[in-house]
């Protein structure tokens, strides 16, 4: 089992050991989610599911709901689970599963009433259901001005930071430093509702921003659906909460659902094995407001995707605002009916881009600040110039960083965070050579390499090919000969050619993307160099 906190420590029973909890579970969720992505990662191993070391700390022990999400995660995930204790822990390490409605609290440990959990027993009740588990029944809450957003609760809860600061009345440390009492500077296990104001602007972000503001004040009046799309880890799951938080504050007599793409089609797989399709419709298109997060994964399956349409439709009719997220521009989505597309399409569609430098380095100080800690500048400007790609492997970072200084006692500084993120800085520096420039222009023109090196002149080759060698040259470090032997035996002057074309296509705003879904060759090139993680 893992260890719960008993002890006193400068007054305050169990601190320290809480503090240690807290900085270790921060730090064993980070290396979880970087070897799974946040997709998998926010299915399987949210709120409800805890990670902590053993009383002897030889194993890793994960904390389940129920059996189920125990023998899926043991199944799918032992692997990365081992890996990802081994580097927080500098050890091997077994793996342990515990469920937790089978444990009581431990002696010693403060388990607060449970205020959601308290007002769902004299009220309506709310149950999600569990990520790739049908059988978890669902129902919906009936309208509440006076509640805020609700979700389901384990049993077992860690103390937060908030009860940790409001008994040890700690101070914020001087740049560098973390204090072990009150632990400023590591992340609560249990997080707030995302909000608005809390989402760092900047140039890539900015218009989704606006378009969720609008849609909050608005309700759908202006354009409707909103639909943000963009890669991993940039802050689309955050928009989305905090649209629903917020049309939940400004129009509280809304009954606003958030909810992901899986758990809608686990929910209607369920009523047609139940024989419950009417409740399960009504309930639907009965909503205020209606959130949904990765509608990419309705892709594929024609019978969740034909019930999305009809609720869709309905929603719409009666002004009933909707919001989606999406890893891709609609047209991209594969397997999504043209009649999804062309209704997405209806609406506001909005990307959110890689942050710039600025924003990156602005994202570390908000989150740093966010727990009471401060970072040195030299620090945020190094985790920021070398992590580029996703705001949660930022934020992953800066958690990582505090975890370790906080662990081992030493200063924060440039030598600790250069040894705490040795790994993810290596992995993520690795150099680009042409063969995943090729993979990766072959993957989003959906051609093959044997097409992209031919002679063909055709511009669904050529173009590709000219993008391949604007792409090779900028980030490989390969000379002109040598790219255009790769591309099929090409002499440099081609290479250089094709350089020249596409920096001319660069500066001509007016020259359209060549895909569906991209609007300039700047955003195709903008994806591309996503995928190579430059």
């Amino acid at each position: 089992m893992v260890a719960h906190p008993g002890q006193v420590h400068d007054g305050v029973p169990g601190s320290t050991a809480i503090a240690d909890h807290l900085a270790l579970e921060s730090a064993l969720r980070t290396a979880v989610a970087e070897r799974l992505g946040e997709l998998r990662f926010g299915l399987w191993f949210g709120e409800e599911v805890h990670l902590g070391l053993s009383g002897d700390g030889d194993a890793l022990e994960v904390q389940v709901p129920n059996a189920f999400f125990r023998e899926w995660i043991r199944s799918h995930f032992s692997t990365s689970l081992v890996e990802a204790a081994q580097v927080v822990t500098g050890r091997q390490v077994r793996l342990s599963f515990a469920i937790q409605n089978e444990l009581d609290p431990p002696p010693g440990d403060v388990v607060e009433p449970d205020a959601d959990r308290s007002q769902q027993r004299s009220g309506s009740t709310v149950t999600a259901p569990i990520p790739g588990n049908p059988k978890t029944p669902f129902s919906f809450p009936a309208p509440d001005p006076a509640s805020p957003d609700r979700s389901p609760t384990p049993r077992f809860k860690p103390p937060t930071m908030d009860r940790l600061q409001s008994q040890n009345h700690a101070q914020r440390p001087a740049s560098g430093q973390v204090s072990r009492q009150g632990l400023p500077g590591v992340p609560a296990v249990i997080r707030s509702p995302r909000l608005l104001d809390d989402f760092v602007t900047g140039p890539s972000n900015q218009l989704a921003h606006a378009a969720s503001r609008e849609m909050i004040h608005t309700t759908g009046k202006v354009f409707n659906p909103l639909v943000i799309h963009g890669g991993v880890g940039l802050g689309k799951t955050h928009l989305l909460e905090a649209i629903a938080q917020g049309l939940r504050q400004v129009h509280p007599s809304l009954n606003v659902l958030s909810i992901t793409a899986e758990a809608f089609t686990n929910s209607f797989l369920e009523s047609m094995r139940a024989g419950t399709l009417g409740g399960f419709r009504t309930r639907y298109r009965g909503l205020g407001a209606l959130a949904l997060d990765d509608v990419h994964f309705l892709a594929g399956t024609r019978a969740t995707q034909n019930e999305f349409l009809h609720t869709f439709n309905s929603l719409i009719d009666r002004g009933t605002p909707i919001i989606l997220t999406a890893d891709q521009h609609p047209r991209r989505i594969s397997r999504l009916t043209e009649e999804l597309v062309t209704r997405f399409l209806g609406g506001m569609v909005v990307k959110l881009e890689t942050p710039d430098l600025a924003t990156r380095r602005a994202i570390l100080q908000a989150r740093s600040e966010a727990r009471g800690v401060s970072v040195p500048g030299t620090v945020l400007d190094y985790i920021a110039e070398h992590l580029r790609t996703s705001v949660r492997e930022l934020e992953g970072a800066i958690h990582t960083v505090i975890a370790h200084a906080l662990l081992t006692g030493k200063r924060l500084d440039m030598v600790l965070a250069k040894a705490a993120l040795r790994d993810t800085i290596h992995h993520t520096a690795q150099a680009v050579g042409l063969r995943d420039v090729e993979r990766a222009v072959c993957q989003l023109f959906q051609i093959d390499p044997e097409a992209l090196k031919s002679d063909s002149r055709a511009r669904a080759l050529a173009y590709p090919r000219m993008l391949a060698m604007y792409l090779a040259r900028k980030h490989t470090g390969a000379a002109y000969s040598e790219i255009g032997r790769h591309f099929g035996g090409r002499n440099h002057s081609t290479v250089i050619s094709a350089d020249k074309k596409v920096q001319g296509w660069l500066r001509d705003e007016r020259q359209n993307a060549l895909l569906p879904g991209f609007e300039t060759i700047a955003d195709v090139l903008a994806d591309l160099e996503r995928t190579l993680g430059t």
